[in-house]
């Protein structure tokens, strides 16, 4: 690895940045640690910036990391009655994680992005929904359902059902990945810390993230789900929260689909490029979920963010490319505070 260090190109590429990131590891009572791989690594492979990219990541074990007691155990609530909507709506306490992410634009206050609580002082977001960006970034909101009303309610059993109010939140803090890449869509994971929020709420509950055995999905096969507040079919955001659910696309058959316009890693996932059901613009920072177990109860586990695709989504063959949140833990872990 040394000598390797010593002979590459100086400014570092991005493809090269990102695998000398991945041999980063957590070691208690060590700082900027490299783990090294099982085999031999090879310059020319390491060069490389084709098939081989990224093929012997190691995800990160943050087991015993020191800050993984600020993670809620009690994450990833499922809605225990029945109150979820038919197609793509979503009920009214189905994801209360979401958060919206406030722009100061020339039209007063809007939402852009999309985030979700993991805890009650800090939302997970994508790094292009906070840096490199025109309109200012001024606030959270967390509790949301439908934009329209001041009061969300819905029907159910020939009752009425009203979430709490909203909770507005200020900003504290800003951390994104000092090694996203705004042209290669690299790292694009970030933190918001917000002044603190009501988990008690049955709006406003943390997600969970990949810990334990989920950190090691298998996505061979599977469907997601995506969640946000996004450009419909209609071209317009929608003023309700909504959801979808989207196949993932293999790394290999991703990487192909994207060779002629970025290089992707191991560190991204794709999912959708299926017609009429995709991810939009103002998705963004938003989560991928998967549902699994977790400390041995089902859950939503938030995989992955909202980071980049077509701007036709949902209409041409090129899935979402999604930040995968396994391999970043280590980052998150390190930037939370009490």
């Amino acid at each position: 690895m040394l000598d390797i260090l010593r002979k590459l190109p100086r400014p570092f590429p991005p493809h090269i940045r990102a695998k000398l990131e991945a041999y980063k590891c957590v070691i208690k009572g060590k700082k900027n640690t490299i783990c090294c791989p099982t085999n031999p690594v090879n310059y020319n492979q390491f060069i490389t910036n084709g098939n081989s990219a990224e093929d012997d990541v190691m995800l990160p074990d943050v087991s015993n990391h020191k800050n993984v007691k600020f993670l809620p155990k009690n994450c990833g609530h499922l809605d225990t009655v029945d109150k979820i909507v038919n197609g793509n709506k979503t009920g009214l306490f189905e994801f209360p994680w979401m958060a919206l992410l406030s722009y100061q634009t020339d039209r007063g206050p809007s939402f852009l992005c999309g985030g979700t609580i993991i805890n009650e002082n800090y939302i997970l977001t994508a790094a292009h929904c906070v840096t490199n960006i025109k309109p200012k970034l001024i606030g959270v909101r967390v509790g949301e359902h439908d934009i329209r009303t001041n009061t969300d309610c819905e029907e159910f059993e020939g009752e009425e059902v009203c979430a709490p109010p909203v909770q507005d939140l200020s900003i504290e803090k800003v951390i994104f990945h000092k090694q996203y890449d705004i042209v290669t869509h690299a790292n694009d994971i970030a933190l918001v810390r917000v002044s603190p929020i009501n988990l008690s709420l049955e709006n406003s509950r943390p997600v969970c993230l990949p810990l334990d055995k989920a950190r090691n999905f298998n996505f061979t096969n599977k469907n997601v789900v995506v969640t946000g507040w996004g450009h419909t079919e209609k071209g317009v955001p929608s003023p309700e929260l909504l959801k979808v659910e989207v196949p993932i696309v293999s790394f290999e058959e991703c990487r192909n689909k994207f060779e002629k316009i970025v290089q992707l890693t191991k560190k991204q996932i794709c999912a959708g490029g299926k017609s009429k059901s995709d991810s939009c613009s103002g998705d963004s920072g938003g989560p991928l979920h998967v549902f699994s177990l977790l400390f041995g109860e089902p859950r939503f586990v938030q995989q992955g963010i909202v980071s980049f695709g077509p701007k036709d989504c949902g209409n041409v063959p090129f899935p979402g490319v999604y930040t995968r949140v396994a391999y970043y833990m280590d980052w998150i872990l390190d930037n939370l505070k009490p």
